[in-house]
């Protein structure tokens, strides 16, 4: 496929300014020779189809230099959109930034945690760390979502698609019968009251670390 900057004779590092200016001078001048007889108008034709597809691509390349450009270093609005819950749009603007250090994975981690996506979680705190190995955010982060790790059930540790729900304290919302989304409850037996004691307090337990893990990501 042809290089969209080079249809303008321009390259990829010229300035978003310049690129414009040249769309829209060349955009005119095919206009018109189109209508032009012969090959001629022919020719301005298929310039003007060639101009417009590149500047889809180069539109493309601009808005992402502008979001890059208006995040920098700052992540603040992509932990304001976390706190709003707005977790599709931090992704989005997440996705949109190309240089990715360690407090990038930091704040994947946290969207992550925050669909209860653990495994993923830890993997984006493990790579934040590798590029910055002595900062005690990440560092705390990690130690705490290990031990959430440690005592959460299964099915809190898998990611799955689709749009997610989730209730207080993260847990996903029930069927409506009583049970969590995707559980068999019918034919489970009764517990005995050794084994409730032992359920709540791995429940206690893991809230209490749920909690502690809250407080560290800030976000939460």
């Amino acid at each position: 496929m042809k290089d969209p900057y080079s249809v303008l004779g321009l390259s990829r590092d010229s300035a978003p300014e310049l690129l414009k200016a040249k769309y829209a001078e060349l955009h005119e001048l095919y206009g018109e020779q189109r209508f032009k007889s012969g090959e001629e108008g022919n020719d301005g034709a298929r310039k003007l189809q060639e101009l417009e597809e590149a500047w889809v691509l180069i539109s493309s390349d601009l808005e992402r230099t502008d979001k890059q450009t208006a995040f920098g270093g700052n992540y603040d609005q992509i932990d304001s959109l976390i706190r709003d819950g707005k977790y599709n749009e931090a992704q989005d603007m997440l996705d949109s930034i190309t240089e990715r250090k360690g407090e990038w994975h930091y704040m994947q981690a946290i969207v992550f945690y925050k669909r209860e996506w653990l495994s993923e979680a830890k993997t984006q705190l493990e790579m934040a760390l590798q590029d910055d190995p002595g900062n005690s955010k990440y560092r705390s982060s990690l130690d705490k979502l290990n031990m959430t790790l440690g005592g959460a059930r299964p099915q809190q540790q898998t990611a799955f698609n689709g749009q997610y729900n989730n209730g207080q304290n993260g847990a996903p919302y029930n069927n409506g019968n009583g049970g969590y989304n995707g559980g068999d409850y019918q034919n489970q037996q009764p517990q005995q009251p050794d084994q409730m004691a032992n359920c709540l307090s791995s429940c206690c337990c893991a809230y209490c670390l749920t909690d502690c893990l809250c407080s560290s990501l800030r976000c939460c």
